[in-house]
């Protein structure tokens, strides 16, 4: 048991209590690719990555569907990858491992994954690829943490009654004049 956990211990142990440090090639690679994401898409990402959020805390925080955080779970997992065109397979790998990853996945889908699975040799090989690439991405994801923006949903009612607010004070000021 402890054998199959080294590879994530690792992981902790390269990453320092103050969070600074420097980044392998690969995870700089992959530390740019989490940054070219979209905001909401970043933030989905870092929730279930970082802060090991279950999707449905997810798409409470960020008042988004089901399938709004599934799809952007799937195009961090994708944008992330190699720069090259991805093959059908790896991205029905992507697919089901972020499907698999929701606890409210049923039986009958997870039925359906295996039989994906059994259906063709480069299936298993995809998404043994698509695990492995998703455990490269802790430190990166961390990296990209740090500042901790990723946590806040800047609501619109929120910034309209914060400059609302500031547009008061600054009428105060000139009428005090």
């Amino acid at each position: 048991m402890t054998s199959l956990l080294t590879p994530l211990q690792q992981l902790f142990q390269r990453m320092p209590d103050n969070g600074h440090q420097q980044l392998s090639g690969a995870e700089q690679y992959f530390y740019s690719r989490i940054r070219q994401l979209p905001r909401r898409t970043q933030q989905v990402f870092l929730l279930s990555r970082v802060d090991a959020l279950a999707y449905p805390a997810i798409a409470q925080r960020l008042d988004i569907s089901p399938e709004e955080l599934h799809n952007d779970m799937v195009r961090a997992l994708q944008h992330t990858r190699t720069p090259a065109e991805l093959a059908p397979h790896e991205r029905q790998a992507c697919e089901w491992y972020v499907q698999l990853q929701n606890p409210q996945t049923t039986a009958s889908e997870r039925i359906d994954f295996r039989r994906w699975l059994d259906a063709a040799p480069e299936h298993l090989a995809a998404f043994h690829e698509t695990e492995l690439h998703w455990r490269q991405l802790l430190v990166p994801a961390r990296h990209q943490a740090l500042n901790g923006n990723y946590q806040r949903r800047h609501h619109p009612l929120e910034i309209g009654a914060w400059l609302a607010g500031l547009l008061s004070m600054v009428l105060l000021m000139v009428l005090a004049f």
